[in-house]
């Protein structure tokens, strides 16, 4: 590593951000006023051996502790006053000069103390060093100042007493204090791996999305490029249709038959774009005649493609749901008949009513359907040769009778398909 990656990560370890500098303060809230508690009770367990030092010790401590939870109260209601870097600078003053007054027991009162009292010391002092790992833990830098300040001051005086059992103290509180240190800085990698990752993540969600809103307008776009000439396409057909002679009859029912498949995949692609924002209320529509409209629009494509459509269809037969989505049902089983049913045959449609349900079934010769119980899902198609599918339409029928709560099922035996969808009234 050169100096330059170096001087890098040193730049990134100082870094400052509003929510380093808010969660220092939050979790100090609970530490202090276990602090003023911690202070009460070492001055009165202590003042027997040291009498007025310790009180003055913990009259200082406690004032300052209470300072301490008033600058907490300052930073939540009035964190605009001052700028992120001034909180963070006052919180370390803070901190680090509560360690040197807690730290005061292990540098200077111990000398004064029974071996009795300096384990209590120690136990406190070690305590401390425990609790500021947690309340610290939002800045390694803080939280090793801190158990440096408490701890090492607490080491030497071990060493300086020349006893067996300071000497083992002292050992001891090494080892914890580099315990502490490791654990933090694992603390302060596993946090900055966390944030670095949810920036990732970040990143790539906002990217995905950008990618998918530019898709959406892009689909949008070209459905509103589609829309004009396609009417001026039909509407000029119409004209060529009443003012040719008949032998162009046959071409002009190809065209009509291409416009109409056209007309389809875009009603289709508008649907799509639009399921999302757009509230497709249901109304009460006449299926009969609902029905028979939607077979008289494919004629002229099923006759185009020398296939016949045949109906039995129920008389006045009424549904509630949205007509945009019913006609979407309808045509997508109607425009999969024409493309996926056998040279010269028959396209069945039967409409029954029976009881509180209204049954539709699309019924044609072809191809088997080898996975039946995956036509419906969301690009699966059984691609055959020319007659490849997107795989977008069925999985549209399917969302559409799940969210209508129609019940819907495939059939496929012996090169007969039978697709049937039955709406509760």
């Amino acid at each position: 590593m050169n100096y330059r990656q170096i001087s890098l990560k040193i730049k990134e370890s100082l870094l400052i951000d509003n929510s380093i500098v808010s969660s220092l303060y939050t979790l100090s809230i609970r530490s202090q006023l276990t602090a003023l508690v911690f202070v009460v009770l070492v001055a009165i367990f202590l003042h027997s051996e040291l009498s007025y030092s310790i009180a003055i010790w913990g009259a200082l401590l406690f004032i300052f502790t209470l300072f301490r939870l008033y600058s907490i109260y300052l930073f939540k209601t009035a964190y605009q006053k001052y700028s992120v870097e001034i909180w963070y600078k006052f919180f370390m003053i803070t901190s680090l000069s509560t360690a040197v007054l807690v730290s005061l027991l292990g540098s200077v009162y111990i000398h004064y103390l029974n071996e009795y009292y300096q384990l209590f010391v120690v136990a406190i002092l070690v305590a401390s060093a425990s609790v500021s790992t947690t309340s610290l833990s939002s800045d390694f830098r803080i939280a090793i100042a801190y158990i440096s300040i408490i701890l090492f001051p607490l080491i030497v005086s071990m060493v300086m007493m020349q006893t067996t059992l300071n000497f083992i103290l002292a050992i001891l509180l090494l080892l914890f204090f580099i315990s502490q240190i490791s654990m933090i800085f694992n603390n302060h990698m596993q946090e900055k791996k966390i944030r670095d990752l949810y920036k990732e993540i970040k990143d790539h969600k906002e990217h995905n999305q950008y990618l998918l809103d530019n898709n959406t307008q892009f689909i949008a776009d070209m459905v509103h490029q589609i829309r004009t000439p396609l009417s001026v396409i039909m509407t000029n057909t119409s004209l060529i249709e009443m003012q040719s002679e008949r032998k162009t009859s046959s071409y002009t029912a190809q065209i009509n038959s291409a416009i109409n498949m056209l007309s389809n995949s875009y009603e289709d692609l508008s649907y799509i774009i639009s399921n999302d924002t757009i509230a497709y209320k249901p109304i009460e529509i006449y299926f009969t005649g609902f029905l028979n409209q939607r077979i008289h629009f494919f004629e002229v494509i099923s006759q185009a493609n020398d296939k016949v459509i045949s109906s039995n269809i129920a008389n006045d037969v009424r549904i509630t749901m949205n007509d945009t989505e019913l006609e979407r049902l309808i045509d997508n089983n109607l425009s999969n008949a024409v493309k996926h049913s056998s040279e010269k045959s028959e396209i069945e449609v039967y409409l029954e009513k029976n009881h509180s349900e209204v049954i539709l079934k699309f019924i044609t010769k072809g191809e088997t359907i080898r996975n039946v119980s995956k036509i419906f899902d969301k690009n699966y198609t059984e691609s055959f040769a020319a007659k490849r599918s997107l795989g977008l339409g069925l999985n549209m029928v399917k969302t559409i009778c799940e969210k209508n709560s129609i019940g819907y099922n495939a059939h496929s035996r012996e090169g007969i398909n039978t697709f049937t969808y039955i709406f509760k009234v």
